[in-house]
């Protein structure tokens, strides 16, 4: 399941004060420390949660071609826009305005940060990829598998678990 608002906090060392960067003046998005979260010299993670910190208030903002714009090109392959949207539009209660919690942020390679979150009782992951020189929000695979069969069945599952 994608996800909606988020608590994103930057790890001492990785290039934005305390009060500074996207979260700063964006109300759906809390702040508050990630303990533990490694930050190696490696890639720019304050540039990765831009990316992931937009895709949350996109998602909570009910946006979802903004959101879908935001996938690596590998998923927007695997799931096309009119499908992620018409779900979307169809159950928006299952992540609208649905606040996540950032919990932890491990940078993997300098094109790769992965993501843990917490939505509620549900714990997901997720992963930003830089592209050339662009970070890309990729879902993780559940979210993939949920639209493999279209649209129609994802809504239908979402319609049987009470989740639209």
């Amino acid at each position: 399941m994608l996800i909606g608002a988020a608590v994103l906090a930057f790890a001492t060392g990785c290039g934005t004060a305390p009060g500074e960067g996207p979260t700063a003046t964006n109300p759906m998005v809390a702040q508050s420390a990630v303990p533990g979260t490694p930050v190696s010299n490696g890639p720019n993670v304050a540039e990765a949660l831009d990316t992931a910190n937009s895709q949350f208030k996109l998602l909570a903002d009910g946006d979802w071609a903004g959101a879908w714009g935001l996938w690596t090109d590998a998923a927007k392959k695997e799931v096309p826009q009119k499908d992620f949207e018409k779900v979307n539009k169809t159950c928006p209660a299952a992540q609208k305005g649905v606040k996540i919690d950032l919990q932890e942020v491990k940078p993997v390679s300098m094109e790769l940060v992965e993501l843990t979150w917490r939505q509620g009782d549900k714990v997901g992951h997720s992963a930003l990829r830089l592209t050339g020189k662009k970070w890309q929000y990729e879902p993780a695979g559940e979210t993939l598998v949920e639209y493999a069969s279209g649209a129609d069945a994802a809504i239908a599952k979402r319609k049987s678990s009470s989740t639209c």
